[in-house]
């Protein structure tokens, strides 16, 4: 089973405020435990479902499809 930890939380107002001023990392991730593992290390974290096209080759794909 997947653990989510609270780690450090941004807002969009953070992210816009930030915008042209500092750089902010942002990375996809195409499971939930690679996701898992760059939490930590990422100010954005965007979860594709390239996973489900591409090796699922199905239309949608549910969380549980990707732990």
């Amino acid at each position: 089973m997947s653990k989510h930890v609270d780690s450090r939380r941004i807002t969009v107002p953070q992210i816009r405020a930030r915008k042209g001023r500092e750089k902010i990392v942002c990375l996809t991730a195409y499971s939930a435990p690679m996701a898992a593992i760059l939490d930590q290390h990422v100010d954005l974290l965007l979860v594709g479902d390239s996973l489900g096209m591409v090796i699922l080759e199905a239309v949608r794909v549910s969380l549980k499809s990707i732990e």
